[in-house]
C-alpha cells in the first residue's frame, strides 16, 4: 500500500489524493486525468470523475443554492431549519441599518469560499462600512446580491459530513489560537505554530484585520506577552484555510443535530455535504443555526485533527458512489 504522501504526489491535491487513496483500499481502478484537478474512477464497466472535491453526488441546483449563501438561508428557512437571521445588503447604509438593529453581527460575500470577505462582529459604523467593501471587492457573485449580513450566533461550530442519510464524520471546529509561554510575543507564538502547520501540510495562520480585531477585544496585541498556558484565540472564524483545526467529535453528538444535519443536505436537493452548524450543547438538544452547507466539502478536516481519531470519510464516500454507479441500468 503506497502513504498517502505517495498518493498526494500523484494527485497533485489533497482531495484527490483521498479519493485515489480510498480508491485503492476498495478496488476501485483510478486514473489521474489532470494532475492536480481531475480524476477518472472505474468499478466493473461504470465510471465517474472526482473534480478536486467535486464528486457526482450533487445537483447543478444543489450545487447553485450551495454556492449561494442567501438562497441555502431561504431554501432551509422554508422547511423550518434553524437558520440565522440573514438581509441582503444592496448599500452601505442597509449594513449600517443592519447593525443597529441586531449589533453582533457578520458580514460576508453572497458567494465565496474559505471565509474569504468575511467579516465577523464589526464593532462600529466606520468597521461595518469596511466590512461591506470587503466582502463587496470579494464576492463571486454574478446576480444583484454580492453581499449579505446575518446575526452572529454564539456557540461551538461544527462541521457534520452527510452522505445519504447518514453523517459519517463530526468534527469541532476551533478557531486559529496559541497558547502563551511567558516568553514569547503573540507574533512569535503564531510564527512558531505556522511551523508545525506547515509540517502537517496545513495553511498558515493569517495576519490581517480580523486577528487585529480579535485581540483589541481582549486588550492585546500582536506584541503582548501572554502568560504560560494561556490560551489566545486569534480569529473568529474557523476555516483551516486560515488557521483553524479540527477535534472528531462523534461521539459526543446527539441524534438531534444528526437529524437536521441529514434534513438540510435533503432539502437543498443533495446527496452529500458538508452542513456548519454553531450549537450551545452538542451532546443534548438546545439552541442552534445552520451557518451553510458546502457541496463540495474538503476532507481534511476529518484526516488532520488536533484530537480524536481520524476518520477516513474517503472510504464509505467512494463505496456510495461505486453502489449507486453499478446499481444503475446498463
Amino acid at each position: 500500500m503506497k502513504t498517502y504522501q505517495q498518493y498526494l504526489k500523484e494527485a497533485g491535491n489533497v482531495h484527490l489524493a483521498y479519493y485515489i487513496e480510498a480508491a485503492d483500499e476498495l478496488g476501485i481502478n483510478y486514473e489521474i486525468l489532470v494532475r492536480s484537478l481531475l480524476a477518472k474512477f472505474e468499478y466493473k464497466k461504470k465510471h465517474w470523475y472526482i473534480i478536486n472535491t467535486v464528486t457526482p453526488l450533487t445537483t447543478s441546483t444543489s450545487t447553485t443554492i450551495c454556492k449561494r449563501k442567501h438562497l441555502t438561508n431561504l431554501v432551509l428557512k422554508g422547511k423550518d431549519l434553524p437558520v440565522p437571521i440573514q438581509e441582503d445588503l444592496t448599500c452601505p447604509l442597509d449594513a449600517i441599518k443592519f447593525f443597529g438593529k441586531y449589533k453582533d453581527i457578520v458580514i460576508k460575500p453572497t458567494q465565496q469560499l474559505g471565509g474569504i470577505g468575511v467579516t465577523i462582529l464589526p464593532q462600529t459604523e466606520e468597521q461595518v462600512l469596511k466590512a461591506y467593501e470587503h466582502a463587496l471587492k470579494e464576492s463571486q457573485s454574478k446576480t444583484k446580491s454580492k453581499v449579505i449580513a446575518e446575526e452572529f450566533i454564539h456557540g461551538e461550530n461544527y462541521r457534520f459530513l452527510v452522505l445519504g442519510d447518514k453523517v459519517i464524520g463530526v468534527v469541532r471546529r476551533k478557531a486559529a489560537h496559541v497558547i502563551g509561554d511567558s516568553k514569547n510575543t503573540i507574533r512569535e507564538l503564531i510564527a512558531l505554530k505556522n511551523d508545525e502547520r506547515k509540517s502537517t501540510l496545513l495553511k498558515p495562520i493569517l495576519l490581517d484585520n480580523e486577528v487585529t480585531l480579535k485581540l483589541q477585544r481582549a486588550d492585546l496585541n500582536l506584541e503582548s506577552i501572554p502568560k504560560e498556558g494561556e490560551e489566545i484565540i486569534l480569529r473568529y472564524n474557523c476555516n483551516l484555510t486560515t488557521g483553524g483545526s479540527t477535534e472528531e467529535c462523534m461521539k459526543e453528538v446527539h441524534d438531534y443535530y444528526k437529524q437536521i444535519a441529514v434534513k438540510a443536505v435533503k432539502t437543498v436537493g443533495a446527496e452529500y455535504g458538508g452542513v456548519d452548524i454553531i450549537a450551545e450543547n452538542i451532546s443534548k438538544p438546545a439552541k442552534l443555526a445552520i451557518n451553510e452547507i458546502n457541496y463540495n466539502p474538503g476532507l481534511r478536516l476529518h484526516y488532520k485533527v488536533d484530537k480524536g481519531d481520524i476518520v477516513k470519510v474517503a472510504i464509505p464516500i467512494m463505496e456510495y458512489i461505486k453502489e449507486k454507479y453499478i446499481n444503475l441500468a446498463p
